[in-house]
């Protein structure tokens, strides 16, 4: 069974005071600066957005499915 992400754009959402930190290399770190400069958007904005879109949907996989894909 295949299993894809749609991710959509996100928009601009109230500051948040909480931090959660990744360590990624240089090239992951500019991978997503390069796409957020292209999408007219923050990197972190970006990145929180991916991560928050990925976590409900994770969550719904069945448990032991290794067929997810991204």
């Amino acid at each position: 069974m295949d299993h894809h992400l749609n991710s959509t754009i996100p928009e601009p959402q109230p500051k948040r005071k909480r931090l959660f930190s990744i360590r990624l290399t240089e090239a992951e770190q500019n991978d997503i600066k390069e796409l957020a400069k292209r999408l007219k958007l923050s990197s972190s904005l970006m990145a929180r957005h991916f991560i928050l879109q990925a976590v409900p949907y994770h969550r719904n996989i069945k448990q032991g499915d290794t067929s997810v894909e991204i």
